[in-house]
């Protein structure tokens, strides 16, 4: 059936112009959204000090006077090693934040804090 005008379309579907939504309506619309998760500081605090850490660990690995820097021996080679472990950590948990960044943004602000603090410490 073919609907000329726009009068005959709302009297297709029975519409009035006093109706409220009914209930059922409403939690339909409402039942469809996403839960928003508040931004918290505490994940920023989180992923700044966390790749404080690993950016300073980065960067004694190759600072002569550092405790666990080159010629240290075994304190150098657990040092070091714990650095780079949490750049490997760091690096695909980053590119795993951005592909999920839309169901868990709190998990790409912990991410971003964390990659952006790594790389300022190795820039300085």
């Amino acid at each position: 059936m073919y609907i000329n005008g726009f009068d005959d379309r709302i009297d297709r579907v029975d519409w009035q112009p006093s109706a409220v939504p009914t209930r059922k309506v409403v939690d339909s619309v409402l039942g469809s959204r996403q839960p928003r998760q508040p931004r918290s500081a505490v994940l920023s605090l989180a992923g700044a000090v966390t790749g404080l850490v690993i950016g300073v660990g980065l960067k004694g690995m190759v600072l002569p006077g550092s405790p666990w820097g080159p010629g240290t021996g075994l304190a150098g080679a657990i040092g070091g090693s714990l650095a780079l472990a949490g750049l490997a950590a760091s690096v695909p948990g980053a590119l795993f934040a951005a592909v999920k960044g839309q169901q868990a943004p709190r998990l790409m602000q912990f991410a971003s804090m964390n990659l952006l603090m790594i790389m300022m410490v190795l820039w300085s």
